[in-house]
């Protein structure tokens, strides 16, 4: 069937003769370039074998296969037998984090059970970045005087329908971790992220 998404997508369940119907592999393929924009295998997992480091380097090297280039890891998430990890497009020492890819690894064999490039696809193009009106430490300077900053490097986020080139700072304040994003253009806080570790992984809010 045709699937109207934001990019316009053919949808199947494919799975093999006498297999269950719930266990088919769904994938997406869009409608333009046969790209394949998703696909999820939800097998059953049995005893994780496979570390959390070992994983992503599958799912890193999965990608580079794929074609995707230039893809560095961001955040992840482990649950029920797998990691999901989430991969972000690096251009010019700029983090680009529209261009997002998503990879699952189950943790049994070290099978890729899971992929979404439909951010990436939708968002993905050439792209030129102006030199910042703001320097690094003047955007150090519209930090509270509390946060203490473990990193810092420029990023571009979303923001509505827009793009927006940042500092993004990762650090403390009262004893919890955030990640601040301030415009290079006008110094403008454009994002406050609280950053929360368990241990299923990092999340962000």
């Amino acid at each position: 069937d045709v699937a109207e998404l934001r990019i316009p997508a053919y949808t199947s369940n494919l799975y093999l003769e006498n297999q269950q119907r719930d266990l088919a592999v769904y994938t997406g393929v869009s409608q333009q370039g046969g790209k394949v924009l998703w696909f999820a295998n939800p097998r059953p997992i049995s005893t994780t074998k496979v570390s959390l480091e070992e994983a992503e380097r599958i799912a890193l090297d999965f990608l580079k296969e794929k074609g995707f280039d230039s893809m560095e890891p961001n955040y992840s998430l482990q649950n029920d037998g797998y990691s999901l990890f989430n991969f972000v497009y690096k251009q010019d020492d700029v983090t680009i984090y529209p261009d997002l890819v998503k990879v699952k690894v189950a943790l049994d064999t070290g099978e890729v059970i899971g992929f979404d490039a439909s951010a990436y696809y939708l968002n993905h193009q050439d792209r030129t970045f102006e030199s910042p009106k703001l320097d690094l430490d003047e955007a150090r300077g519209r930090l509270r005087t509390e946060f203490a900053i473990d990193s810092e490097r420029l990023a571009l986020i979303p923001k509505g329908k827009n793009e927006v080139l940042c500092y993004e700072f990762k650090g403390k304040y009262e004893d919890s971790d955030f990640i601040v994003y301030v415009n290079v253009e006008n110094g403008r806080e454009e994002q406050i992220l609280q950053i929360i570790q368990n241990k299923n992984g990092t999340l962000t809010f």
